[in-house]
């Protein structure tokens, strides 16, 4: 099953190799699932969801969305339902009803009765009389809005006015607007384009003119939906083979170092939760949600320069002696080394990234780590947060060497400063997220 986001609040979900029944009981259990949702501190709102869906077996995608696009639309009209393509009381004529919605708005009646009488039969006719009315339907009727026919001019709420508010809201993303205004001045088409129209007309019009714009601008969005989406999924399916292939990589060094595998995922998931904490708890960092997945994905790498370690010192089961320490600790500087070879991608901030984090990943906050002895935030925040990682994973892990601790003692050993000095904020982003450390990863 996959869920892809259309627009707005729509959402398209194709499901594969199911019978009809089994369709309907899916379709069924997202709508039950829906409804049964509570918001937390909203109670007694309750949510609502308006399902069609059809079954496509020798057709293109898009022309079963079409298909289900439509049904979605009965749904709607009768709030809160699922409605299959075969239901018997979905009529031929209910469908045929089903048609795009044009938005007209303009305080004239007489332009209003025009465009109406004009685009009729094609298209179902919406009208407001203002702007005011005109965000009140785009509430109500959202991307189900194929486009906005826009006067500029008008009481209550002006075209500007809307044009701002639908930015706010990234309504112009989806519904395009063409402005049709008996106000042609050229400040005043400038203004209506830089606000993200797609069109302007003039008035007078020809018919036939403002009938095929409205066709081609429809045409042209749906276009670029598709485009984004296509573009959406390649981007989606090259970062998915990309983290793939990393996994892949540093499984094999967990494989050659006799750990299960576990590690690498552990270490993700850790760095993923505490990097969500240290933005939630301060501003001193400048961390975005890419960052947060770029860093994550990277620390899969963190070791990788224990394949140039001697498997006789990898995994010796006892203590190892000083000099051998010495060897282990040149992982850090191996992998940094691996990495910076790969002249194909310098400059690729995932690679940077994995560097900082192969590199100084053993450094401490107060300037007794290795390899390069750095302190304090001299240490990038992305190798700070998956030391900590490392270290609880280490401690609360079987290795060769020893057996595993509990999530408590090795909770007290880190803050007792047991395994190396740590950014204070992050010790508190550590003891903020210990209960979902110890569910999340058991």
């Amino acid at each position: 099953m996959q869920a892809i986001r259309y627009g707005g609040d729509e959402f398209l979900i194709i499901i594969y190799d199911v019978t009809e029944d089994e369709f309907r009981k899916k379709l069924m259990d997202i709508q039950d699932a829906v409804n049964k949702t509570v918001i937390p501190e909203y109670s007694k709102i309750q949510l609502q969801v308006s399902i069609g869906g059809v079954i496509c077996t020798d057709e293109t995608v898009a022309d079963a969305v079409l298909r289900a696009d439509s049904l979605m639309y009965i749904a709607k009209n009768r709030k809160n339902i699922v409605i299959i393509e075969n239901d018997e009381d979905v009529t031929k004529e209910e469908l045929d009803e089903i048609k795009q919605q044009v938005l007209i708005v303009d305080d004239a009646i007489l332009n209003r009765e025009l465009l109406s009488e004009m685009l009729g039969n094609d298209f179902r006719i919406l009208e407001a009389s203002n702007g005011v009315e005109c965000v009140e339907k785009l509430k109500e009727y959202g991307t189900g809005i194929s486009i906005v026919l826009l006067d500029m001019v008008m009481p209550v709420m002006d075209g500007y006015e809307v044009l701002d508010y639908m930015n706010k809201n990234h309504w112009i993303d989806d519904i395009p607007v063409i402005v049709i205004s008996g106000e042609d001045s050229e400040s005043y088409v400038r203004k209506a384009y830089e606000m993200g129209v797609s069109d302007y007309i003039s008035r007078p019009f020809d018919v036939k003119v403002v009938y095929q714009r409205v066709i081609n601008t429809i045409k042209l969005y749906a276009k670029q939906r598709r485009l984004i989406r296509m573009v959406t999924d390649q981007i989606y399916r090259r970062e998915n083979n990309n983290k793939i292939l990393i996994s892949i990589l540093s499984h094999i060094v967990e494989f050659r170092n006799g750990e299960s595998g576990s590690h690498v995922i552990h270490i993700n998931k850790l760095t993923d939760m505490l990097l969500k904490e240290l933005v939630g708890i301060t501003d001193r960092y400048d961390i975005t949600g890419d960052d947060i997945e770029l860093i994550a994905t990277a620390s899969a790498l963190h070791d990788i320069g224990k394949i140039g370690i001697d498997d006789a010192i990898l995994n010796k089961p006892g203590r190892l002696t000083d000099e051998e320490f010495e060897v282990m600790k040149t992982h850090t500087v191996l992998g940094a080394r691996m990495l910076d070879d790969l002249d194909a991608y310098k400059g690729e901030k995932l690679l940077e990234t994995a560097w900082q984090i192969c590199r100084w990943h053993h450094e401490r906050y107060d300037g007794n780590g290795y390899p390069d002895g750095l302190k304090g935030d001299d240490i990038p925040i992305s190798a700070q947060v998956v030391s900590v990682a490392d270290v609880y994973d280490a401690l609360t892990s079987d290795r060769v060497y020893k057996r595993a601790f509990s999530h408590e003692k090795a909770m007290q050993m880190i803050l007792d400063g047991e395994c190396g000095q740590f950014n204070p904020v992050l010790l508190q982003c550590l003891v903020n997220i210990q209960d979902r450390i110890k569910a999340g990863l058991d």
